[in-house]
């Protein structure tokens, strides 16, 4: 039977271009290596220089990008992969729809004209509790979404601006610690600074590798361990809205 959603062509499966950022551990290419069966996933280490997917920056080949997270530092200039992958996220301009995680809301803040940088209270590690603007959420994307969310969090870096500079930006969520929890773009555009993709095994094994190479102090780990005690992250509300960005149709 054919589908009566218009945003589903019967003719062709959607495509999306996903912009590799970094490396999963062991553990998480072992868990969960494998992809989504009626989706196309073509995915692009830029991180290894890979950006063979602007062949097709100028047509519909790709209903969107996902920028993923990573270990690199949004805001440095001096690393040829990351001024690349900045300039880019002209796709923008073409009202291609984008999707960034972690770094990848970090490097799209920074392509359109924000600022990144380390955050003054250092490592944000953990489930976070979340301000949302449930009426901007619901304005944009057509969900009920409360006002208040539990993600899961894995930074030191952050959007350290809000992007007043690119028309249509509004900001949607943000937290104690990050002014810019989310923000979006028009309805092609949007930035999460925590990780929808991530589940509670995978963020303890990051936890536990990142305290065995000193990268965080124990202090950090033991709150973000604590953390998962006091109830579990929304990672389905968080991972709805991302599918439903993702599946919305092209104006």
């Amino acid at each position: 039977m054919a589908s009566t959603d218009p945003c589903v062509s019967s003719h062709r499966l959607r495509r999306f271009a996903v912009l590799k950022t970094g490396h999963g551990s062991d553990y998480t290419e072992r868990a969960y290596g494998g992809y989504a069966q009626m989706i196309v996933w073509d995915i692009f280490s830029v991180i290894e220089g890979d950006f063979s997917f602007l062949e097709h920056g100028g047509d519909d080949y790709y209903d969107g990008y996902v920028i993923t997270g990573s270990a690199a530092d949004a805001h440095a200039t001096d690393v040829d992969w990351i001024n690349c992958l900045c300039d880019a996220l002209v796709l923008h301009r073409q009202g291609k729809r984008l999707l960034g995680i972690c770094f990848g809301h970090q490097i799209l803040a920074r392509a359109l004209g924000g600022k990144t940088g380390r955050a003054e209270v250092g490592w944000e590690v953990g489930v976070k509790s979340l301000q949302v603007d449930s009426e901007k959420v619901s304005h944009l994307y057509g969900l009920a979404f409360p006002s208040t969310v539990r993600a899961i969090e894995s930074h030191q870096d952050q959007v350290t601006s809000r992007l007043n500079s690119s028309p249509g930006a509004v900001q949607l969520a943000s937290s104690e610690r990050t002014k810019v929890e989310m923000f979006a773009v028009g309805d092609h555009v949007l930035g999460m600074q925590c990780h929808p993709e991530f589940s509670e095994d995978v963020m303890i094994d990051l936890i536990n590798s990142r305290i065995s190479r000193k990268i965080i102090s124990d202090g950090v780990a033991k709150e973000a361990l604590e953390s998962f005690q006091t109830g579990q992250a929304d990672q389905d509300l968080l991972i709805v809205l991302c599918k439903t960005f993702l599946k919305r149709c092209r104006e």
